[in-house]
């Protein structure tokens, strides 16, 4: 029973220590794209979360190339799980982080101190 237990706690950590590299993203439509960024959320440290939620944000405003674009476009104003979803399907965590590194938007943390 005791290597039982201890299988499932260390399959347990594997998971949840490989779930940013191994998680593909399903972006084939709003609800998987939401459903995995969620998931991978919960995964990531305080830090981790800010940088993923800002790589998303540039992911999401690579294609705007005018601050026009944005202007009454209420789609635009929230977080397009639609539109992130199509550019990040068959990615995982890292290649996020590195598309979003490419996108000539570039999102920055600001301190409210």
């Amino acid at each position: 029973m005791k290597s039982i237990v201890a299988l499932l706690i260390v399959i347990s950590l594997i998971g949840c220590a490989s779930t940013k590299k191994d998680y593909i993203f399903d972006g084939s439509t709003e609800a998987s794209t939401k459903a995995g960024v969620e998931r991978v959320m919960k995964r990531l440290n305080e830090d981790e979360k800010v940088e993923f939620l800002m790589a998303l944000l540039a992911v999401q405003f690579s294609n705007v190339e005018s601050a026009y674009e944005l202007i009454g476009n209420q789609e635009m104003m929230k977080t397009n799980y639609s539109l992130i979803g199509e550019k990040i399907d068959g990615l995982n965590y890292y290649q996020v982080i590195e598309l979003s590194k490419q996108s000539p938007t570039k999102v920055q943390r600001v301190n409210a101190n």
